[in-house]
């Protein structure tokens, strides 16, 4: 299914930089602790059986503690697919969201710690890794876990918005999607005729990461993309215009923990 994609970790010691996805994104741990840290959230301890869920373009970073391991499983939902989703079910659960706007961060993410949740998660990704189930018996069922048990019980807030910086918001993340060479601050203050100062506030603001940590995303969140479409490593790296391929590699791994060639085999 293309709108889905599901993978574990076992035993674990990488360490992420904070990042965000462009997808929905459901975690559970299976073993182990780790710090759940986001520009929108307090910090927690997660541990076995938690439930960790981040919407789409959130900062966030999951890391385990120093010297030990820990074991999870993770589920990223395309954003489409999941906001037409909950615009089946947004008025009678009384969600408020722009569906139309994709590129901000609109709610919290938030941590639960509910066995029963975590065991219908756990079913639910033991059922699409299963080769032997029809796509429509996968689908369907995504549908019901989400509908029935996931979505009810997940901890809807919004994040409040600065009307100061919404003229701008726009204006940058097109500017940023368009053009994949890393931008100068007083380049992308000139472009909004903004200060720097300014632009900086608007990134931390909104979107949780530094101008330089965004644009390093981004390029991440590409690659993702593009290595699940078979596209060349070098090729890929000499477009998304990193140094070298040494440097795509280096970086993909901070952001993800793995390289990219082990990215590509399993997707």
């Amino acid at each position: 299914m293309p709108y889905v994609e599901t993978r574990r970790a076992c035993q674990s010691r990488i360490c992420y930089k904070s990042h965000s996805h462009p997808t929905f994104s459901i975690g559970a741990v299976d073993a182990g602790q780790s710090h759940f840290s986001s520009s929108f959230a307090s910090e927690q301890l997660i541990q076995a059986g938690s439930i960790v869920v981040i919407p789409a373009h959130v900062e966030h970073a999951c890391n385990p503690l120093p010297q030990q391991a820990w074991s999870y499983q993770m589920m990223h939902l395309d954003a489409t697919w999941f906001a037409g989703l909950l615009d089946e079910l947004q008025q009678e659960m009384g969600l408020h969201l722009d569906l139309n706007t994709s590129y901000v961060p609109q709610l919290r993410p938030t941590i639960l710690h509910d066995l029963h949740l975590y065991t219908a998660f756990t079913a639910l990704n033991q059922l699409l890794f299963d080769p032997q189930i029809s796509r429509l018996e996968k689908e369907q069922y995504l549908i019901k876990i989400l509908t029935e048990m996931l979505i009810p019980n997940f901890h809807w807030e919004n994040i409040e918005e600065a009307s100061y910086f919404q003229s701008y918001l726009p204006r940058l993340i097109e500017c940023l999607a368009s053009d994949i060479e890393d931008l100068s601050l007083q380049q992308l203050a000139d472009e909004l005729q903004i200060s720097r100062y300014a632009l900086i506030r608007l990134f931390k603001q909104y979107l949780g990461l530094t101008p330089h940590a965004y644009q390093l995303n981004q390029k991440v969140n590409q690659a993702r993309l593009r290595l699940r479409q078979g596209c060349d490593l070098a090729q890929l790296a000499h477009e998304l215009e990193f140094t070298d391929q040494s440097h795509f590699h280096r970086v993909f791994k901070q952001y993800t923990g793995v390289t990219p060639k082990q990215y590509a085999k399993k997707s």
